[in-house]
């Protein structure tokens, strides 16, 4: 059980919560599983990438995530001193880069809580952030302190107009570069195509309908290298040659 130190909204839908006591060592690009006690509705965890970790007495990480059904709704509702239980670390996260190699992250809104740990680590670097307009593009502030951030909208209030897989071409260069992608799966397997047309190393973080958050409920299974494997506990970071896009799309 970890008890809510702050929950407050972050962009339009969007919050970030904090939560004490830490769990155990978190890897960037891990995630945890969290439930409302009390109730049987909603009944299954729901995952949620560990956006940071926080220091002090207890400990804690902090989450961002979007309302976007009943489960979600409730947290936003939470205040500080409320409690949740939360199961993690869990999964595969993303490799250091290697020390002469180049940085470029990639994310599509909220997806941009999955990297944002690894650019703490790694304290250099560009993100290429795509929202919809100026109000999402408050989730790449954070970045702000650790990286060259850029950012891409799609009515152009801010930053570059369009969609954010426009101009990752022109930003991942060519060999020496290593990827960072999270957010929806069509942006992250165009990133992936131009990735590998480059010849660059690229890794995706995936998302996908977990319950158990452990490889047992088999509800996350995705193709790749030729057979199923478990978004929970085989990643959610896999390197963009895995995966079968074809069978996502299908």
């Amino acid at each position: 059980m970890a008890r809510i130190v702050h929950n407050y909204p972050v962009a339009p839908g969007c919050y970030r919560m904090g939560l004490s006591p830490g769990v155990d060592r978190v890897e960037p690009g891990q995630f945890v599983m969290i439930r409302i006690p009390g109730g049987l509705d909603p009944l299954l965890r729901r995952p949620f990438s560990v956006y940071n970790v926080l220091r002090g007495r207890g400990g804690g990480i902090e989450i961002v995530y979007k309302v976007v059904g009943r489960g979600t709704g409730m947290m936003a509702s939470l205040g500080v001193g409320d409690e949740v239980d939360v199961l993690g670390p869990l999964g595969r996260g993303f490799p250091m880069p290697g020390k002469k190699e180049r940085v470029v992250m990639v994310a599509g809104g909220v997806g941009v809580a999955s990297l944002h740990l690894l650019a703490k680590r790694i304290g250099y670097g560009t993100l290429l952030f795509g929202g919809r307009n100026r109000r999402d593009a408050r989730l790449a502030g954070d970045f702000r302190d650790l990286m060259e951030v850029k950012i891409v909208t799609e009515d152009g209030s801010m930053g570059r107009k369009g969609f954010v897989t426009e101009f990752v071409e022109e930003e991942i260069g060519e060999e020496g570069t290593v990827v960072y992608a999270c957010g929806p799966s069509a942006m992250l397997e165009k990133v992936s195509c131009i990735a590998m047309d480059r010849g660059v190393r690229c890794y995706v973080s995936l998302e996908g309908m977990m319950a158990c958050g452990m490889g047992v409920c088999l509800g996350c299974a995705v193709k790749a290298d030729g057979a199923y494997r478990m978004v929970c506990s085989d990643g959610p970071v896999f390197r963009c040659d895995e995966i079968d896009w074809q069978g996502m799309d299908g």
